[in-house]
Formats: C-alpha cells, structure tokens, sequence
C-alpha cells in the first residue's frame, strides 16, 4: 500500500530563473579488461535485441535499434510552470527545429532517442509523436518531475498521489493522449534534495516499484546522488533501473561503486566548449579516460554517454553550448579507435536499450 505523506510545500513551487539554471587506452582494454568485459560485451548485444522499447509510436523492439542518443531535449521551456510564458511558443517553429535536428543524427545513423523533459521544463508528448511520425525516429518520452517545478494540477498532492500520476502516464498515457511515457525522470539540486525534491522521489520509486521501470536522475555530484539513492532504495526501488545522469563531474571511484550497486552511469556534456551548469569536463580526452576507467572495472555494461543538447529552447537567451551531431561525427570514431567498435556498439546502443527497456510489468 501507498503510505500517507505530506503534501508539496507552497514555499518550493516556484524557481527564479537565475535560481533554476543554477541549480539546475586501448583495443585490448576494451576486449579483456579485468576478464570480465568479453562475457558482458556478448550478453548484452544477445540481450538488448530481445528487448522492447516503450515509445511515442508505441512498442518497439531492441532489434530494430541502429544507434542511439540517451539522454536529449528535443524541447525545453525554462520558465517553469508558474510562468504565463511557458510553453507559450509558435509549435509550427518548434516542430521545424525538431524535425530538422531529428533528420540530422538519422543521417548519422541514430533511429532512437532518449527525450529526459519530463513535467514542469516543457514536457510535449504531442511533439515527441509528431516528430518521431515526421522522421521515422523512435523516441522514448519521460514523465517524473524536475526539482521543485510542480504544475498547478500537481499542487498540495500527496506522494501516493504522484506516484499515481506516474504509473498512469507510464501505463496508460500522458494527458489522454494515449501516448505512454517510458521512464521516470527525476532531479535535485546541486546540495542535495529539497523537501519538494523528496516527495517526488519517494512517488518515484513507488511508480517505478509498480510499473517496473527505470529511473533517470538529474544530478551531477556524488554526495547528492546518494542521498536520492537512499530515499529511492528505502521505497523498494532496484537500483538495477537506475541512471546516473550528469554523472560526469564526480569522480570515477564513485562512478564505480554507484555501478557495483547496479546502476547505469551516463557521462554527457560531449561536444560542449565549457560546462556553467556543473563545472565539470567536457572535452573528449576526460571522457574516454572515464569510459576506460569504468570498463578497465569490468563495468563497460554500465556506462552510457550522450550530448545533452536541447534543440529549442524558450526563452532562447538560455539556449546552451551542445551539439547533438558530435556524438557520431567526432565522438564515435574516437572511442572505436581506443575502446575498440564491439565496447563502443554496446556503450551506444546495447547499454542505452537495456537501460531504457520498457518497465517489466507493463504489458
């Protein structure tokens, strides 16, 4: 049973602007690593095939997953809900960008993308299906939170309560579209959850705990990271479904115990001249040695990267330093030449599907 909780208090319904952006090797290393990489290369690649994807179109199958991207915005609206101008845009403009970028990266190859909008930053699921009809690109859309950017709709709720919301977006679709949400997408500040922040947790790991699904954190330090880490297991949360996101400003040492706990651990920020969200790297070289660390491990089956780029952004003054093309353009051929092209496939594609399968329970 769902337990009784406290509703989200007033005082964290709203963010400023200013306070929302702010917090907002080798071949044979990749082949033979600790012994252990070679078995997991050849589960993985047998595994995610089998698997299903849950989209904006509906099932998909592993299978039919050339390459992917796991963690993009298609679209993002950072003024928050509180805000008249959210979501208050020309569509037709939003769709061509969309639409555009989408063809971009199929050129490249990439026929699956992971969208992490989820509510309260502009989440459009109507979007995400127009563009995924337009491309023949399959997207896997989001519901979840982001940190204290609760709609009216969602306002004084009880944890049970969102967590219904949760399972209904995931089971039967997102604001009577039909359109069925694929994961859970959660946040929390750069100092660790906020009160709001923990509610959405604990609603999030009773959904995920019900449907079976995947939980995706927005949250680039490791000490904030465990904290949510806690309050998700003390609900019954399996960290098996777990993704790390931003990950990449802490250390390895952390990356590597959060994937011996189970957890699939995302490096993005690929293509960007600097980070002013995160501080932390960005370019190439500190990627792949992060990449190397985590498989010299025995953790290759546990790493995933993307770009993290939004495509339209509103306001556009907050449009931000990423590029979803680099990925395969530059990124990809550089982690063949060192990791080898059968670590590289199973951190680009292999990884991405079995992280973002559809929940267990759905049906």
């Amino acid at each position: 049973m769902l337990r009784k909780s406290m509703p989200i208090p007033l005082a964290e319904r709203s963010l400023s602007r200013r306070r929302f952006l702010t917090m907002a090797g080798t071949v044979a290393l990749a082949a033979g690593a600790v012994g252990a990489t070679p078995w997991r290369l050849a589960r993985a690649a047998g595994e995610s095939d089998a698997m299903v994807l849950q989209t904006v179109l509906g099932s998909v199958n592993g299978a039919a997953v050339e390459w992917a991207l796991p963690h993009e915005h298609l679209y993002v609206d950072f003024h928050g809900p509180a805000d008249p101008a959210y979501m208050d845009v020309d569509w037709a403009d939003v769709t061509g960008a969309v639409v555009n970028s989408l063809m971009e990266v199929k050129a490249q190859g990439v026929n699956l993308l992971v969208d992490w909008t989820n509510i309260g930053v502009g989440r459009n699921a109507l979007l995400l299906r127009s563009a995924s009809r337009q491309t023949d690109v399959h997207i896997v859309c989001a519901t979840g939170i982001y940190k204290s950017l609760v709609p009216p709709a969602l306002a004084n709720k009880s944890v049970e309560q969102i967590a219904r919301r949760f399972v209904d977006d995931l089971t039967l679709g997102i604001d009577d579209t039909g359109i069925r949400a694929g994961f859970i997408k959660i946040a929390t500040t750069e100092a660790g959850p906020t009160e709001t922040d923990a509610v959405i947790h604990r609603a999030a790991a009773i959904a995920a705990r019900e449907v079976g699904c995947t939980i995706t954190l927005h949250s680039p330090h490791a000490a904030a990271t465990k904290a949510v880490v806690a309050t998700l297991e003390k609900e019954g949360f399996d960290l098996k479904r777990f993704v790390w996101g931003h990950s990449q400003p802490s250390s390895s040492e952390d990356h590597k115990a959060m994937a011996e706990r189970g957890a699939m651990v995302q490096f993005d920020a690929i293509s960007a001249d600097s980070d002013p969200f995160f501080n932390g790297p960005t370019d190439d070289e500190s990627m792949l040695k992060r990449i190397e660390a985590m498989i010299a491990a025995g953790y290759g089956d546990r790493v995933i990267v993307s770009i993290d780029a939004s495509v339209f952004v509103h306001p556009p003054k907050w449009q931000y330093d990423r590029d979803n093309t680099y990925m395969y353009r530059y990124f990809k051929p550089k982690m063949e030449e060192r990791l080898g092209a059968d670590a590289t496939r199973q951190i680009l594609r292999d990884n991405v599907i079995r992280a973002f399968r559809r929940g267990d329970k759905v049906t």
